[in-house]
């Protein structure tokens, strides 16, 4: 785990009371590149938090372009607004619906 995601766990910790168990990834992008006339040149980091709260697949994305101290008061106020502890999970099972026709010709058998 690197430092930033360690200030991240303690940035959650303090913000929410709850201590976070999952899985989470900070990747910097430093990219800096021209594509036209169309935008500009990059000269800021992009920060992507991704927190797996339930599915290893399908993270919550935080993205922020800028510095790493005004990342680190993002995420403050994200989770605060989010309020991310509150966050419940369901999951939903999907039963074949049967056609009285079908029971019908079920029971003549």
């Amino acid at each position: 785990m690197t430092e930033l995601e360690q200030e991240v766990l303690d940035i959650i910790e303090q913000t929410t009371c709850c201590k976070y168990i999952g899985k989470l990834k900070v990747d910097i992008f430093n990219d800096n590149y021209e594509c036209g006339d169309t935008c500009k040149q990059l000269n800021d980091t992009i920060y992507q938090l991704k927190l797996y709260l339930d599915r290893e697949f399908i993270p919550m994305i935080f993205t922020y372009e800028g510095n790493e101290e005004d990342f680190k008061d993002f995420l403050r106020c994200e989770f605060k607004r989010r309020k991310i502890e509150k966050t419940k999970f369901f999951k939903v099972v999907r039963e074949p619906i049967v056609l009285d026709e079908e029971l019908t010709e079920w029971d003549d058998e």
